[in-house]
């Protein structure tokens, strides 16, 4: 069997079926992967402190690849930019987020409104207590130069003004802020976990994560920073796409088999031929078509002619135009079957 196996043609079978096994492999693969695409961890990565260029780009949206990262920034808070967001809860508790505008350093200009200004983060510095019906006095922004670190999150969309006399919002979204800051702003909006001086240093532990003493300026029971997580989903294993994966590797070992399969019965065939022949042997007497010289006979059970390339040695043969029980019709001119 093994021999016939290397010929070319069972070579070339092989490798169709191959060929088949892999694209099956694909789609169950493909298929594993959708049960639990709706699933999203923890990447201890993202929890790493690094320079916010890494992650905020000028006109680039963040992905879900950069969002949830942790980064740092040096610069300064402008003044009086502050607003609260409504609607933020802290360990159960109402409130509100301080939204500041930050310039960065190393932050590039960009023209808006005919001057050019730096570009700017969207920066949620703390949580504030608050009554959802009564706004708190928005704290001052830190003076100087400081340097923050937190967590990007996705921006918010923008909701309708509805306490601007508060200078409170509904969401926390850099598009509608760009137009109340009157400055071109980075996408996402960083999450404040620390906050310190220009002179002091971000606290950091082993693994270059914020350590979890870390403050912000003017830190107090009402005021807090944010320490936003990281966004996980641990949504339940579609089983039906498990199904359908497990399916399509049956698929793939049954294209195996089945070449296994024919390879094994074309060597049992050509070992044992005898066993894959049939022979047919009629009893009575045979006839030959004038026309032809090809022997025939009648078969009165299936009332129709049935003609051989060559008769039996022991038969009877005769030169007759038609059998004596076959149809008054005379000798068949189209038979209506044939028999080697």
């Amino acid at each position: 069997m093994w021999k016939l196996a290397f010929t070319p043609r069972w070579l070339g079978g092989l490798l169709l079926a191959l060929v088949f096994v892999t694209g099956f492999v694909a789609l169950s693969s493909w298929q594993f992967n959708a049960s639990t695409s709706q699933q999203v961890h923890s990447d201890p990565a993202k929890d790493r402190v690094r320079p916010y260029t890494e992650i905020l780009q000028a006109h680039q949206p963040v992905t879900n690849l950069t969002v949830d990262t942790v980064v740092q920034a040096k610069g300064k808070y402008v003044p009086g930019s502050s607003m609260l967001v409504a609607g933020r809860l802290n360990e159960g508790q109402h409130g509100y987020w301080v939204l500041s505008e930050f310039i960065p350093e190393g932050t590039d200009k960009a023209a808006a409104l005919g001057s050019t200004k730096p570009r700017a983060i969207t920066v949620a510095r703390a949580w504030i207590a608050g009554e959802d019906d009564h706004a708190p006095s928005i704290p001052a922004e830190p003076t100087g130069t400081v340097e923050v670190a937190g967590r990007v999150v996705n921006a918010q969309g923008a909701a309708p003004y509805t306490r601007m006399a508060e200078k409170v919002l509904e969401s926390a979204s850099p598009a509608q802020l760009t137009n109340l800051w009157d400055s071109p702003l980075y996408d996402g909006v960083l999450t404040l976990s620390v906050e310190v001086p220009e002179d002091q240093k971000i606290p950091l532990t082993e693994q270059h994560t914020i350590a979890e003493n870390a403050t912000i300026i003017g830190q107090s029971e009402n005021l807090r920073p944010i320490r936003a997580a990281q966004a996980t989903n641990d949504a339940n294993i579609n089983w039906l796409n498990i199904f359908y994966s497990l399916e399509w590797l049956i698929f793939a070992a049954f294209a195996l088999y089945l070449w296994g399969r024919m390879l094994k019965d074309a060597a049992h065939r050509a070992a044992e031929p005898a066993e894959y022949t049939q022979y047919f042997e009629y009893e009575g007497e045979y006839f030959v078509d004038e026309t032809t010289g090809r022997p025939y006979y009648w078969d009165p059970a299936d009332e129709q002619y049935y003609f051989f390339d060559e008769a039996p040695e022991e038969a009877s043969v005769r030169m007759e135009d038609t059998p004596r029980n076959a149809p008054e019709s005379g000798n068949p001119q189209k038979p209506a079957d044939t028999k080697d």
